[in-house]
């Protein structure tokens, strides 16, 4: 009864990560004027009624509800559920390889979550989070060049140079021969946050990786028209894998 209890306060903590993901990725986008990450209290995406405190539980309150708002019944849409989900994964999975007290588990935990933001921020909407992307810049710094928790100094800092520079120039050149932007600068930010965590050496695999899932949303999507691929999708869920990869391996 007792692991019974700390798994499910462990499934709860994480979705409610989850549910704070999916306020990142509905607000960060659209910036207004009286909305913001702290304000106000979360709300339904159609009617804008703010939820009370029993809808604003993990899990329990979408599948209560079936999946729509108690107040103007419109559909919500599933992601809500899926980051929930995805978060208390996420979290027991590391909780049970690193432990609950190791700080290991938290900095990989928020890593993965600011990736994730990301990539279903730009999945959704072809945007990403500057803020987000120099916050991983700053967390992959001091990981590494205080503490080599994932990779050795020079490493994290060519990485950090690489992974914004890979990409530069490849636009750049695509600029030259196409006369428009073919990566979206996001894309540089975000890849040299990640090559500030995991190093140079990363960047090539979590590329490849990266592309190839980015490939995959394009051809499910079956839409002729789309012009633009998500590549930040791609990047974030390939950081993920790597990085959870790497994590495994090392223990």
């Amino acid at each position: 009864m007792e692991i019974f209890l700390e798994n499910l306060l462990l499934i709860s903590l994480g979705g409610c990560f989850g549910s704070f993901a999916s306020m990142l990725i509905y607000r960060l986008p659209n910036p207004d004027a009286s909305t913001n990450i702290l304000s106000p209290r979360s709300f339904c995406p159609s009617c804008k009624i703010p939820l009370s405190l029993s809808q604003l539980i993990p899990f329990f309150s979408y599948l209560a509800n079936k999946g729509k708002c108690s107040k103007c019944s419109k559909q919500i849409n599933g992601s809500y559920l899926l980051n929930e989900i995805f978060a208390a994964a996420l979290l027991i999975y590391l909780i049970n390889l690193l432990g609950l007290i190791n700080p290991m588990t938290w900095l990989i935990f928020s890593i993965a979550m600011i990736l994730y933001v990301q990539a279903l921020m730009d999945l959704k909407t072809l945007l990403l989070s500057q803020p987000l992307s120099f916050l991983l810049i700053m967390i992959g710094l001091v990981a590494n060049i205080g503490f080599e928790i994932f990779t050795v100094p020079l490493n994290a800092l060519l990485g950090l140079i690489f992974g914004y520079g890979l990409l530069f120039s490849i636009n750049h050149l695509y600029k030259m021969l196409r006369s428009q932007d073919g990566i979206g600068s996001g894309d540089f930010l975000l890849l040299s946050g990640i090559g500030s965590i995991l190093g140079a050496s990363a960047i090539g695999p979590i590329l490849l990786l990266g592309s190839s899932l980015t490939i995959c949303i394009y051809v499910i999507s079956k839409d002729p028209k789309t012009k633009e691929l998500p590549l930040g999708f791609g990047l974030g869920f390939g950081a993920i894998l790597y990085l959870l990869m790497l994590i495994t391996l090392m223990q």
